[in-house]
């Protein structure tokens, strides 16, 4: 409508999700990051997990810990789960989903790789997942493009 807008730099964007119960990563999961890791392409998901306390506005600073001198990040696609289940069957995982957005995945690479590569270590830093600065629900994804194309052909009864 043109009125009540607040300029971008007067408001602080804080999270679209501040307080979730938990937050479940899943590690190398694609081949250019493994090369990049010099690491094989895992058989199975390499799942890891994020602390609340991770969690930050999408614009707000990484504080980096002065124990690590090998901070990075990688862009995350971030799947928000809005409806609980548990041995849910694969054809209707996505009716849990909610939404998605960016999350930004920071890790201390050399916490990461001390005691066994205990992933835990170096990924869960305060202020070490920024996300947002939107969840888009997954109805609002025209055509349903954020389903693999096989889903989308199944769901829709095309096949």
């Amino acid at each position: 409508s043109g009125q009540h807008r607040v300029a971008r730099d007067a408001v602080r964007l804080l999270a679209p999700i501040g307080d979730p119960q938990k937050v479940i990563c899943v590690g190398l999961n694609y081949q250019d990051h493994c090369q990049e890791q010099a690491a094989k392409v895992p058989k199975d998901p390499i799942i890891f997990n994020k602390f609340p306390s991770a969690i930050t506005g999408p614009f707000d600073d990484i504080v980096l810990p002065q124990e690590s001198n090998e901070v990075d990040w990688e862009v995350e696609l971030a799947a928000v789960i809005g409806k609980p289940g548990r041995r849910i069957e694969e054809s209707a995982a996505l009716d849990h989903v909610v939404g998605f957005m960016v999350a930004n995945d920071v890790s201390a690479r050399d916490w990461q790789l001390r005691n066994g590569r205990q992933w835990l270590l170096g990924k869960t830093f305060d202020t070490f997942c920024p996300l947002g600065p939107a969840l888009v629900t997954k109805e609002a994804v025209p055509g349903g493009h954020w389903v693999g194309r096989g889903q989308r052909q199944e769901r829709d009864g095309a096949r």
